[in-house]
Parts: structure tokens; C-alpha cells; sequence
């Protein structure tokens, strides 16, 4: 199992958006892959928490999306 936790806000330490979270929700049930949230201070997304959204098909693509991000995630500080 990877380092991205599922069901759980995580905080992005290093980003430039001010207190930048990420969910990822498991969706096998309905798309087969996983829905990945984000928001942050003043974002205007269309989801809950003015939230944007990405779709990745498998567990690999999940933790390839995290990695090409550079994303630093604190999974406890949120």
C-alpha cells in the first residue's frame, strides 16, 4: 500500500495556496477508480468546500498523480 491515505483530509505543506487540503474518496463502487478533492483559502470550485476534483483509474495512477504533484501531504494536520 502506498503513502496516499484514502477517506481523509491531508494538508499540502508545500504549496502556494493558503491551507491547501486533499481528500481522496475510493469510487471503485461507481467509476472504478478514485476521486481526488482539493480546496484551499478562496478557491471557487464546484464542489463541496469550493472544491476541485480529479479522476484517476487505479490505486498506481493514484499514487502517480501524488508524485508528479511533488505534493508534500501532512495526513494529520488536517
Amino acid at each position: 500500500m502506498g503513502s496516499v491515505k484514502v477517506g481523509i483530509v491531508g494538508l499540502i505543506t508545500n504549496s502556494d495556496h493558503p491551507r491547501h487540503h486533499v481528500r481522496v474518496d475510493d469510487d471503485s463502487g461507481n467509476t472504478g477508480g478514485f476521486l481526488i478533492y482539493e480546496w484551499w483559502e478562496g478557491s471557487d470550485g464546484p464542489n463541496a468546500n469550493n472544491a476541485f476534483d480529479s479522476w484517476v483509474e487505479s490505486r498506481e495512477a493514484l499514487e502517480s498523480f501524488f508524485r508528479e504533484g511533488n505534493w508534500k501531504v501532512d495526513w494529520n494536520a488536517a
